[in-house]
């Protein structure tokens, strides 16, 4: 071929046709550029499949690691809610030296916190090092796994707060009492009464629990964000669940509960001193606004929820969410400790 163009270049040059030539010359030119163009372009599809299946392993590989998390996740949330409530009950002194004695928990309520590193998953660090390399369609669920990596920050220093705060107390105790640290029956004995019934245990036991609240907040945003990747996930797969209910379901979350408009019943629970997090998904092609009622207050605050999203939003278990708006009420619902709401149409 090569041969082929480089006779009738001679032949032009040796009738001093340089027009033609300069025509050929170019036409041979672009056949060039085309052709390199071609291979890069092909290149460049090749390189993108290859990009792409990388990228899908990185999104495969961090879905089991969620998937593996689970039963930590569940066992640890319904610890920290059992040890809350004994701790609002001790406060409230309703708990007497028999129901302390039965439950071993009541003996070790400011104890050391447990450090989350189980949920560090590698996967989160890597996956958020190569977001370059994925594509805008991958945007809101980084944008999930970005609010994931940073409830998890908040929890580790919330957990060395409470690290502090029991070491405090044990150094308090330690200084004032003997029998803190004794093991024998006399000295449990004046443990569990000091507990009961001590004023100044029980201010710093309120203090404690401020806080402890603080970690019951991440924990339970941990959760709704962790269920909102992975329904992203069935979603970028195209494999989107025909139930959507059951499968956060599966991951351990608690539908909301749907009420007449005209209940009473949205005042939540008054002896909660925190606010939980809820996953909420727009599985509907139009925007929606979600009314929820204020903590402590009788007023809706509104927000907006894109078509085909999801959200993570604060509220206080028992109390109310809303679709409509205030003067116009079309669904009202209560929230479960752990929960979610899908909108359909």
């Amino acid at each position: 071929m090569s041969r082929i163009f480089r006779n009738i270049r001679k032949k032009f040059l040796r009738e001093n046709r340089f027009t033609r030539y300069l025509v050929y010359a170019l036409g041979e030119i672009a056949l060039v550029v085309i052709g390199i163009l071609i291979a890069l372009y092909l290149n460049n599809l090749n390189s993108e499949k290859q990009a792409e299946k990388e990228n899908q392993r990185l999104i495969s590989d961090l879905e089991k690691g969620l998937v593996s998390n689970q039963f930590l996740l569940e066992r640890f949330t319904n610890r920290i809610y059992t040890q809350d409530s004994i701790i609002a009950l001790l406060i409230d002194n309703k708990l007497n030296e028999e129901s302390f004695v039965r439950n071993r928990t009541l003996n070790d309520l400011m104890s050391i916190n447990t450090q989350y590193s189980w949920l560090k998953d590698e996967n989160i660090l890597t996956i958020l090092q190569k977001e370059r390399d994925f594509s805008p369609k991958y945007n809101a669920l980084f944008a999930l796994i970005k609010n994931f990596k940073s409830r998890l920050d908040d929890l580790e220093n919330t957990v060395d707060e409470l690290n502090q705060l029991s070491s405090w107390n044990d150094k308090i105790m330690a200084e004032s009492f003997e029998w803190f640290s004794g093991n024998t029956k006399a000295d449990q004995t004046q443990k569990i009464e000091y507990i009961l019934n001590d004023s100044f245990y029980k201010n710093r036991l309120a203090l404690y629990r401020k806080e402890f609240n603080s970690q019951i907040s991440h924990i339970t945003a941990l959760v709704s964000i962790r269920a909102a990747i992975m329904g992203e996930i069935q979603r970028l797969n195209n494999n989107s669940p025909d139930d959507w209910g059951s499968f956060f379901e599966s991951l351990g979350l608690i539908p909301m509960i749907e009420i007449p408009c005209n209940s009473d019943q949205v005042d939540g629970e008054r002896n909660f001193s925190g606010l939980n997090f809820y996953l909420i998904f727009n599985n509907t092609p139009q925007d929606i606004v979600l009314y929820r009622l204020r903590e402590y207050l009788d007023v809706w605050e509104e927000y907006f929820i894109p078509a085909e999203s999801f959200e993570i939003l604060p509220q206080i278990p028992g109390r109310g969410f809303m679709l409509g708006d205030p003067d116009k009420c079309q669904k009202l619902f209560i929230t479960p400790k752990t929960g979610f709401l899908v909108v359909e149409e």
